[in-house]
């Protein structure tokens, strides 16, 4: 029955009642009557005014946290009127990967739960919650939108309003040492220093030296070997733009509508923050790139090599953003963005499986003089092409790098 009229019958009744109690001269149906109509009134106020001024505020005491950290989250219902409210109720929607420590969540879909929370706010009062939540997975998370509901103390009424999404919580992947992820420690990815030297920039000219046997004759210095009457050849810096680029391949099979392995996929991203913190920690520049959507950044992740205090909490920030259901396959990213690399650059592409186009591109790479590591995901062995000068590193299975990032 709608409000009105379930009001319209209950002045109906309260008229009754007194009718009857006056022409029975009865002082119990005039008390009566007049608790009728009194509730009623009470019930048209919570029903019109309850929601009037009520604010719902909901904070975590910090924006970014890394995966297996814990939270506080806190509610705040604040009653700007003098109208009590003895029945507030707040019901939000939270992503499973934020775990709340509460005897109230209730199952919702298999992406989100449901949490109820219930206050009583006297006039001008504030009232605060507070739980401990912990961040399972990475990602970039937001509660709600959440519904505030309020009514009246005898169970009449209720009346509901939304409330909208939260900020937005990001949660970084683990960075872990490189021997807990399956990779070695010392020289991952080769000498990089004296690759440095192999591949120096030729605009980068540092003086000249004697003909070595061997040294090509395009960099032979003639001016110097006139003055000096010996062969002399140029003497180049290397480039200081060289370092890492990491390619992501968020595709767990060859068709990106063939569904994804999660814990491959959240491996690799484990793995790809990993060799961004290495990186950082060896003071060695670093790119990261994936195929797969960034939350309100774009379409792919594109970050070029660069070194600096900062890169390491971008790349972390991109991959926190990271999602599946890119169609742009990983081999049409590297034909775009490695043409655009330093000469000499290494290539790390972390990938669950190696379809003949990737391996198509990971040659193209390693023929342009950008060295390549493969490092497979996969849990399971899989078959590999025929990858000549490629590094390759095989890290799933539960001794590799799924028991040391899917352990939480």
């Amino acid at each position: 029955m709608r409000l009105g009229e379930r009001a319209g019958w209950v002045l109906a009744a309260a008229l009754g009642l007194l009718v009857g109690a006056l022409w029975l001269k009865s002082g119990l149906l005039l008390l009566m009557a007049a608790l009728v109509a009194l509730t009623e009134g009470l019930v048209q106020l919570w029903d019109r005014y309850g929601l009037s001024r009520l604010t719902v505020e909901r904070r975590f005491d910090q924006g970014r946290c890394f995966a297996g950290e814990s939270l506080t989250l806190t509610y705040a219902v604040t009653n700007r009127k003098p109208l009590p409210l003895p029945v507030v109720e707040v019901e939000e929607s939270f992503p499973v990967a934020l775990a709340v420590e509460s005897e109230r969540m209730r199952f919702q879909t298999l992406a989100r739960h449901r949490l109820l929370l219930r206050f009583a706010l006297g006039p001008y009062q504030r009232v605060e919650r507070r739980l401990t939540v912990r961040a399972t997975r990475r990602g970039a998370y937001r509660l709600g939108p959440a519904v505030l509901r309020t009514g009246d103390p005898f169970g009449f009424t209720s009346r509901q309003q939304e409330v909208g999404p939260s900020d937005l919580l990001l949660v970084y992947p683990r960075v872990l040492p490189l021997e807990q992820v399956g990779l070695p420690a010392r020289r991952p990815f080769g000498d990089l220093a004296s690759r440095d030297r192999l591949f120096a920039d030729p605009l980068r000219f540092a003086g000249v030296r004697d003909y070595r046997p061997g040294d090509p004759l395009n960099q032979v210095h003639w001016k110097a070997t006139a003055a000096s009457g010996r062969l002399q050849v140029r003497l180049l810096d290397p480039s200081s733009n060289l370092g890492l680029a990491v390619f992501l391949n968020m595709w767990s099979y060859d068709h990106f509508w063939e569904g994804d392995d999660a814990d491959s996929l959240e491996a690799g991203v484990t793995l790809a923050a990993s060799i961004l913190g290495w990186a950082d920690e060896h003071g060695v520049p670093v790119g990261l790139y994936a195929n797969g959507p960034v939350y309100q950044w774009g379409f792919s992740l594109r970050l070029p090599p660069a070194r600096g205090a900062d890169v390491l909490v971008q790349g972390l920030e991109g991959l926190a953003r990271l999602q599946t259901g890119s169609p742009q396959p990983l081999w049409d990213l590297m034909t775009l963005e490695v043409p655009a690399l330093p000469y000499g650059t290494s290539l790390v592409v972390i990938t669950r499986q190696v379809g003949s186009d990737l391996a198509a591109a990971v040659m193209r790479a390693q023929r342009s003089g950008r060295p390549v590591t493969l490092v497979v995901t996969a849990p399971e062995p899989v078959a590999l092409p025929d990858l000549p000068g490629v590094t390759v590193y095989r890290v799933g299975g539960e001794e590799g790098l799924h028991g040391a990032v899917l352990a939480q």
